[in-house]
């Protein structure tokens, strides 16, 4: 539509009024066609129609050219009055675009946009016609709505006198002013009228008046009391700016009878409920009703409603509902009740049969109504980000939110997308033209923001609305908003809040708790912020814990018994069984929640609590990874068992620190932590925890390549493991030895202890550590270059990978699985188990995997030719390094640059990754 306030106005002589004044239009084609383009703006009209409805069925030869010289004139006349380009050339066409009275009509039924008879001066055919004939019928549509609402005016019955007149057959009209003349006391007058439109129709067309028009009558002859019946028009105004919520109100195109509009609080359920039944208001010509049930009773509710209808305050009956049921019956008002409570106070206000329109707004879903009614329920939700843009443009003007497009973001996101809070903060900028949005934003990040999100004068603050809303609680389901308030993460399970006391489905019906899918439940930012203000949660915070601390100490038995440094009693009220993938899910749900759960631990001063949760989450991690997270956890785990001077905890914790560094490719700096933590568990005879210590550091001494000090420290694991009578941690190092041979080049000294280790590990049912056994024999025989056996074992380390569901041991296998295949000539294959791989390393967040996998893609792309993915996949791979430093790797990557530069011909190219390679390797001999 035109951006520049031109408007085409076909309600009346057609003209074009643009920036400059109005168009010149020339004659009555060139009216008409402004008017048929009008009739569809925004949508191109084929020539071909255009000429049926210029000249009808028997167009000269000479139409098409002569629309065209015409549309040409036409182009003119608009450009001179401001608006080029508004008419434009489409595949088969044109399209004029434009904003059109009568679409503004259409949407607002605004009286005043006509001007006369519709498309004045024009000469149309077919379709044209009936557009003209269809225009009329709205606007009579519209005058009896509007009429309809003021039967007592001053000038009623002469204007529906002067409209029957003109409409001698249109029964509602008739209606009108037989009810206008009945109100004023002129009852023969409105039954000669009745009498005038039956003679009418039956010399007419031979039939007789309508059921609704003879009920009429016969009630006028009766002097029926509930003629003067009020017709109220109580609707509040439209809200200043409204945007969004298109698929509701689409939702609502059939008129349901009973509506709910349900939502948190400042969500704008009033607003949207205005909106809609004024865009709905001429349906229901007997009237719309306003009730605010926050200030008032059932009883008072019913009496106003009574009052609203027209029955005098004196005449309210004993049973108020049969005489509102009645004075209902056969009408169709549309009733608006705002903040209802609960739903036995909306119960004796249902209308009795469904021409009315019953809509409701509430923070309660108000579930108990349906099982009375058939309910139709709107549940509005937050503004999606360009509804909220949208919305804050509108109220603070585009200009301002253009200007400072980040800060608009920041704002939008600090408000949460809750309109109350945009609509406050854009009112708070409106007052203070030369204030910057990014001023706003500042001050709601260093300061409260439920202070903030308020205006002078206005005591609709979003604090106070969503007090009132925690005023309607329980004392338990209050209760557990404050502690759940508490819970840091972004969403929570039901089993959690269930944990913490009865109350979960009280909140969500009051949308103080969204449900979010799958089971979990989140509060909005600024509710939860409102939580936290709400009161004192006494224990709220250790009983959060606790129950991570169960269900990670009920997790940690199903996937790795051996972590049993912390026992906790028995749990039967668990959102798993003892089935390993369950386990493993439920944690994937609480991933990001843990260290939210340890960082909270940690400020509360729970020393005890953020130490054991970190080290019960150990097999979670061992299975998935994520270990730049695990890294802060245990960083937090160790400061608190250094302040319960707990030395045991803090050399656990500090040699899952180092594993967590090693897995990111800090081993320098776990190297230190696990000597740390060496000589903390020596200090304490911890024969076990010295052994483990042992194997990690001997990890780290292998993956620095330093192999013949891996050797030693595995071998002081095996001996110490043996003397601690741990057979799975004697069988472990055994198995990190024969690695450790393949690694440094010696794969026909692996086979003997990873095939004792796998004996081992298979007799003790260790399936994680199996499978990664098997892999090590794989990687054994893919350098003994023994290939159909390397397969095997690698197969069988992925079948049981995924059986256990261990991303990183599943990802380990498909790689070793691809260059086999490409070992054995089959790239397809190769590049098959290598993407997926890929896949699964970068759901891990595993850097140094992901970068090695990228290489052996690389690989398997140039002995498919593909050059192009071969360099996509290279460059990855050393970006990727960056973060996730190895010589070693990134000197093979290198090295396949070389090759693949070498094969584009690209020989400088080809010499300086050679020589890049070659520099790497020997820095990692030096050092």
């Amino acid at each position: 539509m035109l951006g520049t306030g031109g408007e085409v106005r076909i309600l009346g002589p057609v003209e074009v009024c643009g920036p400059h004044g109005l168009a010149v239009l020339t004659g009555a084609r060139q009216r008409s066609i402004v008017a048929v383009l009008a009739l569809r703006a925004g949508t191109p009209v084929s020539v071909d129609c255009l000429v049926d409805v210029l000249w009808g069925e028997d167009p000269p030869r000479t139409a098409v050219r002569s629309l065209h010289s015409h549309v040409a004139r036409l182009r003119q006349a608009l450009a001179d009055c401001g608006l080029p380009g508004a008419l434009m050339t489409k595949p088969g066409g044109y399209q004029l675009d434009a904003s059109v009275d009568a679409v503004t009509f259409e949407r607002t039924r605004d009286l005043s946009l006509w001007r006369g008879e519709p498309l004045a001066g024009t000469e149309l055919f077919g379709w044209g016609r009936a557009e003209i004939d269809r225009l009329r019928d709205q606007r009579i549509a519209a005058l009896e709505t509007y009429w309809g609402e003021r039967l007592d005016g001053r000038n009623a019955i002469e204007e529906l006198e002067r409209l029957v007149v003109g409409h001698p057959t249109r029964e509602r009209l008739v209606g009108l002013l037989m009810r206008a003349l009945h109100l004023g006391g002129r009852h023969a007058d409105a039954l000669q009228v009745f009498r005038r439109l039956r003679h009418r129709l039956a010399d007419d067309l031979g039939a007789d008046p309508g059921p609704d028009v003879t009920a009429l009558h016969t009630a006028i002859l009766r002097r029926d009391p509930s003629l003067h019946s009020a017709r109220p028009a109580q609707l509040p105004a439209r809200a200043g700016h409204f945007t969004g919520r298109a698929a509701e109100f689409a939702s609502l195109a059939g008129l349901p009878p009973i509506v709910v509009v349900s939502g948190v609080a400042g969500v704008g359920k009033t607003t949207f409920a205005v909106e809609w039944a004024r865009r709905v208001a001429g349906r229901f010509p007997d009237g719309q009703v306003f009730l605010d049930l926050q200030r008032l009773t059932p009883a008072q509710a019913l009496t106003e409603m009574l009052h609203s209808l027209g029955v005098p305050a004196d005449r309210v009956p004993a049973d108020p509902s049969a005489t509102y049921r009645s004075l209902l019956h056969g009408k169709r008002v549309l009733i608006l009740l705002d903040d209802v409570r609960r739903a036995r106070d909306v119960l004796p206000l249902v209308p009795g049969d469904q021409g009315n329109l019953l809509l409701i707004t509430s923070r309660d879903a108000l579930s108990a109504l349906g099982t009375h009614h058939a309910v139709h329920t709107i549940s509005l939700g937050l503004l999606s980000e360009p509804e909220a843009h949208d919305l804050f443009a509108d109220i603070l003007g585009a200009s301002r939110v253009h200007a400072e497009p980040g800060a608009t973001a920041e704002l939008v996101v600090h408000c949460g997308r809750l309109p109350l809070a945009l609509r406050i903060a854009a009112a708070r900028l409106a007052i203070r033209p030369g204030r910057r949005i990014a001023d706003l934003v500042r001050e709601l990040t260093r300061n409260d923001p439920l202070d903030v999100l308020s205006v002078d004068g206005d005591d609709r603050t979003v604090r106070t609305v969503f007090a009132s809303a925690h005023r309607t609680l329980s004392p338990q389901a209050a209760r557990l908003f404050r502690v759940l308030g508490e819970h840091p993460g972004a969403s929570f399970p039901a089993d959690l809040a269930d944990a913490m006391g009865p109350g979960l489905d009280e909140l969500v019906a009051s949308h103080l708790v969204s449900e979010v899918g799958n089971g979990r439940y989140a509060l909005h930012d600024l509710i939860r912020l409102f939580a936290r203000q709400s009161g004192d949660i006494g224990d709220g915070v250790e009983r959060l814990l606790d129950r991570y601390l169960t269900i990670a100490h009920a997790a940690g038995e199903v996937l790795n018994p051996r972590h049993d440094l912390v026992t906790r009693p028995r749990c039967d009220d668990l959102p798993f069984t003892g089935d390993r993938v369950e386990v493993l899910a439920c944690l994937d749900a609480e991933r990001d929640n843990v260290l939210h759960m340890i960082r909270l631990a940690a400020r509360s001063g729970l020393h005890r609590e953020t130490w054991q949760l970190a080290y019960l989450l150990t097999a979670y991690f061992e299975a998935r990874g994520n270990w730049a997270a695990r890294v802060e956890q245990c960083e937090h785990a160790v400061v608190a068992a250094r302040a319960l001077g707990d030395q045991r905890a803090e050399a656990e914790m500090l040699r899952g620190q180092g594993i967590a560094l090693q897995m990111t490719s800090r081993i320098a700096e776990a190297m230190v932590v696990q000597r740390q933590a060496l000589a903390l568990v020596r200090e304490a005879g911890d024969l076990r925890g010295e052994a483990r210590l042992h194997n990690n550091i001997a990890n780290a001494h292998s993956e620095l390549r330093e192999f013949d000090l891996a050797l030693d420290s595995y071998r002081v694991a095996m001996d110490v493991h043996g003397v601690a009578g741990d057979e799975v941690g004697v069988a472990l190092a055994r198995r990190n030895l024969g690695y450790t041979y393949v690694r440094m080049g010696r794969p026909e000294l692996a086979a003997e202890p990873l095939f004792a280790a796998l004996e081992t590990f298979r007799a003790k049912e260790n399936l994680r550590l199996e499978a990664a056994t098997l892999m090590s024999l794989g990687n054994a025989f893919h350098r003994l270059a023994d290939l159909e056996p390397a397969l095997r074992h690698f197969g069988d380390a992925l079948r049981i990978s995924r059986e256990i569901t261990d991303d990183r041991f599943e990802a380990d296998a498909l790689t070793g699985l691809g260059v086999t295949r490409l070992a054995l000539g089959d790239p397809v294959a190769a590049r098959e188990c290598l993407t997926a791989a890929l896949a699964v390393c970068r759901a891990l967040g595993d850097g140094h995997r992901e970068a090695s996998t990228l290489r052996d893609l690389a690989d398997a792309e140039l002995a498919l030719g593909d050059l192009a993915a071969a360099r996509e996949h290279l460059t990855a791979a050393l970006e990727a390094r960056v973060q996730a430093p190895d010589g070693f790797e990134q000197a093979l990557a290198h090295r396949t640059f070389a090759d693949l530069e070498g094969r584009s011909g690209r020989w400088t190219e080809a010499a300086r990754h050679l020589a890049q390679a070659v520099t790497l390797l020997s820095s990692r001999r030096r050092s």
